[in-house]
């Protein structure tokens, strides 16, 4: 019977030949998968993909031939968002997370005495995959996911084939595998037009600052353009609206130290979820809230706002509500 410190062995250090085929993924109808990242981008995608891999060096295309990640181990391009101008970047800030990872990717042996799907939870099998000889073995799950998660490596190169968590209807698998045969080193860079870290980054801010302008238009012509600063110095003057109805009129509005909403009139009234300190008074057309992120808010402040809000306008329901959840007239 074979050890798992043999499988191990194999998975962590190869031998790398190359490799080509086609990635199938098999999840149940409706399922999503959602990855957190910090810094690193990731590349998610889903379906067939075709396959090139020879050591640190990857590709993957999708069935008519558009590439979805390239690199050569060092620099690597995500074509996810646009295939004619890949972002690029270092192979530990551009990485892939598509179908499957854990099939493209060779985890270290750190990653490997962890509990993620890292330890075996019964013998190694020797069985025919994928038209490859392989080594199958079911591994444990961490504590937070409930099934086992079986793989497939095979003997001649330690290249996971396939996964699968069988009670869940969830796996990954290479079909029409080729090994050993020379791959052409272009398959692996990308000389064409790319998108640098900095200016995605520009990119991001102009469309934010064309947002926030848009907002603070929609603020200034659906309800007003008077600066809303109140006697006790607190500009309420909103630098984002985050959230508008242009049927209802309804808004979320707010700078760096306050907020400010309404909503149409309600029956029961209306009443912010925030944490912080806030008032709450209705108008005859609308529920209002305005809040401060620091400091003290008090009645004579609200209303100044109102008089610049609804100037003339009678005002009922009005509460403030502390931090706490207290509420005072």
């Amino acid at each position: 019977m074979t050890a798992w410190i043999e499988v191990l062995q194999a998975l962590t250090t190869g031998p790398d030949l190359p490799l080509r085929g086609t990635i199938r993924a098999v999840h149940p109808d409706g399922h999503t998968e959602q990855f957190i990242a910090a810094r690193a981008i990731r590349v998610i995608t889903g379906d067939d993909h075709r396959i090139w891999r020879h050591g640190a060096r990857v590709r993957v295309e999708r069935g008519d031939g558009t590439p979805v990640f390239v690199t050569d181990g060092v620099t690597a391009w995500d074509f996810t968002r646009d295939p004619q101008r890949p972002r690029v970047g270092p192979v530990g800030q551009v990485q892939y997370l598509g179908t499957s990872q854990f099939l493209l990717r060779r985890r270290s042996a750190a990653e490997w005495s962890g509990d993620d799907f890292a330890q075996p939870a019964g013998p190694v099998e020797e069985v025919e995959f994928a038209g490859r000889r392989c080594w199958t073995v079911e591994l444990a799950p961490p504590p937070r996911k409930p099934y086992p998660m079986r793989i497939w490596v095979d003997i001649e190169t330690g290249q996971m084939l396939g996964e699968h968590i069988e009670q869940a209807g969830l796996g990954a698998q290479f079909v029409d595998l080729v090994v050993g045969e020379p791959l052409d080193g272009a398959l692996f860079v990308w000389d064409g037009p790319v998108l640098t870290a900095e200016q995605e980054q520009q990119m991001y801010r102009e469309r934010q600052f064309a947002l926030e302008r848009d907002q603070r238009h929609w603020f200034t012509t659906a309800v007003t353009e008077v600066p809303l600063r109140t006697r006790v110095p607190m500009d309420f003057t909103p630098d984002r609206v985050p959230f508008h109805d242009p049927q209802t009129g309804a808004f979320d509005a707010g700078n760096d130290l306050t907020m400010l909403s309404r909503r149409p009139r309600s029956a029961e009234g209306w009443e912010p979820s925030w944490g912080a300190l806030f008032y709450v008074w209705s108008t005859p057309a609308w529920d209002w809230a305005a809040g401060v992120l620091r400091g003290d808010l008090d009645g004579d402040t609200i209303t100044g706002l109102q008089r610049m809000l609804h100037p003339g306008e009678p005002v009922d329901r009005q509460r403030r509500i502390d931090k706490d959840g207290r509420r005072r007239r």
